[in-house]
């Protein structure tokens, strides 16, 4: 409303328009003949003055004949509008709008290289000062539509009402999507300026405008797909009947599903119905470049001397079949203790990789497996992955010990004999006496003190009578596990294990009830074979079972494993216990019947082979997967007790690798009781990706499994994460684990901006392409749009009123004064 308009309406009491509204003036009459009469009459009457004022006025100068008659046509103007009844009427209109569309998809998440010198460049600078925000394609979004106190947004309120949308896969209004008036930034401002910052503790609710710039930055760049045109679609959807004046769009225009999801495919429709399309191109005209590492695997316990062999994938964009450098350093170190040159592979494909280093000093290591990262990279932060080993000069402290020596015994003691990692005794229950006098590895006698048992970390126990043994043994070997944080392998055997074992110590660390267990009389053959079935736990929850490169891998070897035919019979388990393999078509009360169990006790680890056929697995391959699992596993029951972790819990994560906008679930879980935190929400883990901050998470107790907790973590960027246990405290170093977030592959196969269409798009639509060098002249150029007719106020008439009549007599007296004044009298 101009200053003419605010003060008539002040004047004639008009009722102020709300934030937002607009007005438009209309002058009514009733016409007392047709239009065609009462333009007749005008034209006549105007030459009828014209004529009597020529005639009469002949001693006037132009100028003065001219007052005259215009003085007279003013004169019969305001008669007209006394005959008409001239009334004023009021519409009040809404302003047309605009909707802002904010692409949050996951390739709005990737960082570019923009010229020298440019906006963008100098944008990304500004951004990366700014702790905790990122210079990718969304967070430079999200500095022009917030910076100077959302200028962007205010320009465009001036004359239009401004929709906030976010989209992927779909359009979506924000929560503080409805901005209607530039009263609304005004007022905050108002407020702030008057009354001071405001106390912390009464905690305002922020006006819609500051709301909708605190959402904006808020925005997370975790969408699955792109599905520009279905988004747009959405839009004017929701805003039928009163089509916006323009959509304008901050994207990279990439349509990540199918090509009829492109802009270009609903420009023409958007055009047809009065709109246009602005949109603001984010991301490099080339492809984003990138090359990344994950899924970095190495024993986190190695000896000196022997190889430790890193794997890990690497990915690249933009640099595929160029020569890419693979180097191994120590954290704070720049030298390279390994290197090794690799060929990038096709863009989004991941490359296995694999360098081997051998440590000559034993000692804590934190080593960084990098990428060296390239000149024009976008985004060097996820070039590396750290691991920590433990190098150790003794080697993983092993008994095996049967009651004779048994196909099972024989190839163990074979294979942990040349296993360099393996400091190997044995004992064979039934043996000679001069057994221990000509085997290196032999023992005289089964270890009968606490400390002698302390010396080793893994004990494997076959089918041995533990009546021989003694209850004191028996007890010192229920210590070892509870108390000493050992491991014990129980393999089962048609004589002694498990059915000997009812009744003695040894019963509370068995993962079930040896009572309950029906075992095949020794003489009974058996021509039944059976393939045991992985289960998840079994994929998934532990490094036993990897016997390939990968999990997919690992199970098709699995699978092509040799059958077995004896095993004993367990219907039921403790609680607790993880069920690594299991029988494919025998059941028990608890499900499948299990083959290969592990059950935590105390501080220590129980693993159970229902089963002593596992040398069935060296048919035609030798030692290759047989001894593979038994030295991983070996290892992985040695593993706490080498590195010195505190045993009294363990956390864990539901996955390895998360897509972007998934959940994180953590998991701890005491496995001594007596250390269980009386709160239910006292477990607090820390979570850190490298070069940022560190984040806690509470964790509360699972109300069906008291032992356990479990939180979640939400909305994490791309890159690897390391979380550890920071409450309650340990007296060793505190259980920790390792993931990673990474984007959905889709979504990041074309990685370029899309500028070919969004400039077709524009053009088709009549609207423009913007680039972030040009962005702050968007609003001036977005079209008024059409109002939108809210109400009509009630007719104002003014042939009535007092100063048309004052109008009325005024012309006829300056015109009697002016022909006095020239003679006309």
């Amino acid at each position: 409303m101009d200053r003419f308009q605010h003060y008539l309406a002040w004047y004639l009491g008009l009722k102020t328009p709300a934030p937002g509204e607009g007005v438009l003036w209309r002058l009514d009459w009733r016409s007392p003949a047709p239009p065609w009469v009462i333009v007749i009459a005008a034209l006549g009457l105007l030459i009828a003055v014209t004529w009597i004022y020529r005639r009469d006025g002949e001693s006037l100068n132009l100028r003065q004949r001219l007052t005259l008659t215009v003085l007279r046509l003013l004169v019969f103007a305001v008669i007209l509008a006394m005959l008409t009844e001239l009334s004023l009427t009021v519409e009040r209109t809404g302003l047309p709008s605009v909707a802002v569309m904010i692409d949050t998809s996951a390739s709005m998440s990737l960082q570019d290289q923009y010229p020298a010198g440019s906006a963008a460049t100098n944008m990304a600078k500004s951004i990366s000062l700014q702790p905790g925000r990122d210079a990718h394609r969304l967070g430079l979004t999200q500095e022009v539509l917030t910076r100077n106190g959302g200028q962007f947004l205010k320009d465009l309120q001036r004359n239009h009402q401004v929709k906030l949308y976010r989209f992927s896969d779909t359009a979506t209004l924000l929560d503080s999507g409805n901005l209607e008036a530039t009263d609304d930034a005004r007022a905050f401002e108002s407020t702030e300026n008057e009354t001071g910052s405001t106390a912390p503790s009464s905690k305002p609710k922020l006006p819609p405008f500051q709301a909708a710039l605190v959402e904006i930055s808020s925005l997370h760049a975790d969408g699955e797909q792109t599905r520009p045109a279905p988004s747009v679609k959405k839009v004017l959807a929701d805003l039928r009947g009163t089509p916006p004046a323009a959509l304008i769009l901050f994207t990279d225009g990439v349509a990540s599903v199918s090509e009829v999801d492109k802009l270009s495919t609903i420009a023409e429709s958007v055009r047809r119905k009065g709109t246009q399309l602005h949109i603001v191109g984010l991301g490099s005209d080339e492809a984003s470049k990138d090359v990344l590492i994950y899924d970095t695997l190495v024993d986190e316990v190695a000896f000196v001397g022997d190889p430790m062999s890193f794997t890990a994938k690497v990915k690249s964009f933009g640099y595929a079949g160029k020569k890419l450098t693979l180097r191994l350093r120590k954290e704070g170190e720049e030298g390279v203790i390994a290197t090794q040159e690799i060929k990038a592979p096709p863009d989004g494909q991941p490359l296995k990789v694999e360098l081997s280093y051998t440590s000559s000093k034993p000692g804590e290591f934190d080593l960084i497996l990098e990428v060296v990262p390239q000149s024009d990279e976008t985004n060097k932060q996820n070039n590396a992955e750290m691991r920590h080993v433990s190098v150790r000069e003794e080697k993983i402290r092993v008994l095996l010990v049967d009651g004779v020596p048994r196909y099972e015994f024989r190839y163990l003691k074979q294979l942990f004999e040349r296993d360099k990692s393996t400091e190997l005794s044995t004992l064979l229950q039934d043996a000679d006496l001069e057994y221990s006098q000509e085997d290196r590895t032999a023992l005289e006698h089964f270890p009968v003190k606490k400390e002698d048992l302390a010396k080793f970390d893994v004990i494997i126990f076959g089918d041995l009578n533990p009546g021989v043994l003694g209850p004191s043994v028996l007890e010192n070997l229920r210590d070892f596990v509870r108390e000493k944080g050992g491991s014990i392998v129980f393999i089962a055997g048609p004589q002694a294990n498990p059915a000997a074992l009812n009744g003695t110590p040894l019963e509370a660390v068995l993962p079930f009830e040896p009572a309950d267990v029906r075992v095949p009389a020794p003489d009974a053959a058996s021509y039944d074979s059976f393939h045991p079935v992985l289960t998840l736990e079994g994929q998934k929850g532990n490094s036993l079972f990897r016997l390939g490169d990968g999990e997919a891998d690992s199970l098709r070897i699995w699978n092509s494993l040799p059958s077995l035919y004896w095993f004993v019979e367990i219907p039921k388990t403790k609680a607790g216990v993880r069920v690594f393999a299991e029988h494919p078509l025998k059941s028990g009360s608890n499900g499948r019947l299990p083959i290969i169990m592990l059950q935590q006790v105390g501080a220590g680890k129980v693993l159970y082979h229902a089963t002593d056929e596992s040398w069935r697995w060296r048919f035609r391959r030798g030692d290759l997967y047989y001894g593979r699992y038994w030295i991983q596993a070996i290892r992985y029951l040695s593993r706490g007790r080498l590195i010195g972790k505190d045993r009294t819990a363990e956390l864990s994560v539901d996955q390895l690798v998360y897509q972007r906008g998934q959940p994180v679930t953590l998991r701890v879980r005491f496995v001594d009781e007596k250390f269980l935190p009386t709160d239910p929400s006292g477990v607090t883990v820390m979570v850190e990706r490298k070069g940022e901050g560190r984040q806690p998470v509470k964790l509360t107790r699972l109300r069906e499994a008291p032992t356990m907790f479990e939180g979640q973590l939400a909305r994490l960027s791309d890159g690897s994460y390391h979380a550890w246990i920071s409450q309650p405290a340990f007296n060793e170093a505190p259980p920790s684990t390792d993931f990673r977030v990474e984007a959905p592959l889709r979504e990041l196969q074309r990685r370029g901006m899309d500028k070919a269409d969004l400039q077709l798009a524009a053009k088709q639509s009549n609207g423009r392409l913007y680039s972030l060098d040009n962005v702050d002249t968007l609003p001036g150029e977005i079209p008024l749009g059409t109002p939108i007719p809210l109400q009509t106020d009630n007719p104002i008439p003014l042939w009535n009123r007092w100063e048309v009549l004052s109008l009325f007599a005024m012309l006829l007296t300056t015109e009697w004064m002016l022909r006095k004044r020239w003679r006309l009298i």
